[in-house]
């Protein structure tokens, strides 16, 4: 998301800021252009964040008292962050 933030600066800065002309390069376009790619940028970044939770139970052999419960459970709960 960085990144994107960084684009958005950088074309605000072009598009509002700079007032030189130049008779190749436009800088309200290239502004506007470093924008949308900004925001462009930002949108695939929180579309492609997903969070993937796993969780493990393992029964261990059972106790010998008949009255306790039927056997040791150990849960593994492990919540993965994955950013494309």
């Amino acid at each position: 998301m960085a990144p994107g933030i960084v684009l958005l600066v950088i074309g605000g800065i072009f598009a509002f800021a700079i007032t030189a002309e130049s008779s190749w390069l436009d800088t309200d376009m290239l502004g506007l252009v470093l924008m949308l790619g900004g925001v462009g940028f930002i949108v695939r970044s929180r579309m492609a964040r997903k969070e993937v939770t796993t969780r493990d139970v393992v029964r261990g052999p059972g106790p010998v008292d008949a009255s306790a419960p039927e056997g040791d459970v150990v849960e593994h709960t492990e919540l993965v962050r994955r950013l494309d």
